[in-house]
């Protein structure tokens, strides 16, 4: 008898403690994002029907929780893309197009610094008969300035820029080639704006992170919102890291970061912090706004002159909709300052890059450029295009991009072009 109660009362222990172990499961993963401990991945999944690597992580904290004034990124790509397109205005049998992107941006709380550099070559044959192979070329580099008269007050700042331009298809006013490259436009301006731009990327690194880890059962639960800005901050100081400590710079970045996370890693969650770290690349995050008018001068033109001064104003918008989700808008109109000229041009960069996975991002543009041209035709251009990266490793991506574009000129038939590019995608930085 005793031993019949025994083993129902044993039974009834059991049972309520898997059933409770199986809610707290589900609570658990779907509810707090908290890793489930002192059961096997097996026993995991036989309960709730779930996968290890299905927790959702539900982070107290969003991009926009980042406090981190002072941060710096580096972007720099290496791009070749092979195009097969169809066109209305010619029929190109082959498009080999290769380029260079640079982008580095230095920010704190008084002052912000970024440089920027574009270089673009292009190759193609129509493969008509008595064809001949068409070349072009064209560069960009910019570096602005931007200083804030009283930080803890306000965002209004002054700022001051220099731009510099080249292109292989221009000819002077004596017709001789390649004036673009012998005669770089140069532009030198300066006015006030309003507003900050954060790069809250970091957080995003740390918000994989600590999914990362959740999943592979290397920490137990989801810190707090502090902790997050603790490991976003370290995650930012990369640079630093690799100044002071030289090669051996991730044993000590990594080794810091799980301090901060209040966590002791085994060598299972050390190799899986530094794979999210170093080998799951993801896109600048960035968010807020600001605006900015100035004037300045054209040191000098294509043509070899100088001296023509112009107008501009500038406003750029940037909001995360999600962890894997970012919008960006940036627009700017620039006039003709000449009293037989009244030219402008409006130019308008919109996108939408989404994180379809750990490995897949999918990037959407759209350029609207206005060219109101006083003493010729005026010019709309669109261009739209759709591309989707496959990260190969932490510095390579795959990438296949839909392309669509149109010219309307004023008086005249519009032009359209699309294709469809396949490439790769090499990061520098």
């Amino acid at each position: 008898m005793k031993m019949n109660t025994l083993a129902k009362s044993l039974t009834a222990i059991a049972f309520t403690s898997i059933a409770t172990t199986s809610m707290a499961a589900n609570s658990i993963a779907e509810n707090t994002g908290k890793k489930l401990t002192g059961i096997s991945d097996t026993v995991y999944s036989a309960l709730t029907g779930k996968k290890v690597q299905n927790i959702e992580v539900n982070h107290p904290v969003s991009l926009y929780d980042y406090k981190e004034a002072s941060s710096e990124y580096e972007d720099a790509y290496i791009n070749g893309t092979l195009n097969i397109a169809d066109s209305e205005s010619t029929h190109t049998n082959y498009n080999l197009d290769l380029g260079l992107d640079y982008e580095k941006v230095m920010s704190s709380p008084n002052a912000n610094t970024s440089y920027s550099a574009k270089l673009n070559g292009s190759v193609s044959d129509s493969g008509e008969e008595d064809s001949e192979r068409n070349e072009t070329y064209n560069g960009a580099a910019s570096v602005t300035y931007d200083r804030y008269f009283n930080p803890t007050v306000n965002d209004a700042f002054w700022y001051g820029k220099g731009d510099i331009r080249i292109q292989d298809k221009s000819t002077d006013a004596n017709g001789n080639d390649y004036a673009g490259i012998k005669n770089p436009e140069v532009k030198i301006g300066g006015g006030l704006g309003y507003g900050r731009v954060v790069n809250v990327t970091p957080m995003a690194h740390a918000m994989r992170l600590v999914e990362a880890l959740v999943e592979n059962g290397s920490i137990r639960q989801v810190p707090s919102a502090a902790t997050y800005n603790k490991v976003a901050t370290i995650i930012a100081k990369k640079e630093e890291y690799k100044h002071k400590f030289g090669e051996r710079y991730a044993q000590n970045w990594v080794s810091d970061i799980a301090n901060a996370l209040g966590a002791r890693l085994d060598a299972n969650g050390v190799i899986r912090a530094y794979e999210v770290l170093e080998n799951e690349s993801i896109s600048t995050r960035k968010y807020g706004w600001n605006v900015r008018g100035g004037v300045g001068v054209v040191a000098n033109n294509f043509a070899g002159e100088s001296g023509n001064p112009f107008a501009e104003l500038q406003a750029n918008y940037y909001h995360p909709i999600s962890n894997k989700t970012q919008f960006s808008n940036e627009a700017k109109m620039t006039f003709e300052l000449d009293d037989d000229d009244d030219s402008y041009v409006f130019n308008n960069d919109m996108g939408l890059t989404y994180e379809l996975s750990d490995r897949v991002d999918w990037e959407n543009k759209w350029n609207l450029n206005y060219q109101n041209n006083e003493n010729s035709a005026d010019v709309t251009r669109n261009a739209l295009s759709s591309s989707f990266l496959y990260d190969i490793n932490n510095s390579l991506k795959y990438e296949t991009k839909l392309t669509y574009s149109r010219v309307d000129t004023e008086d005249a038939d519009a032009t359209y072009d699309k294709g469809l590019f396949m490439g790769v995608k090499y990061r520098l930085k």
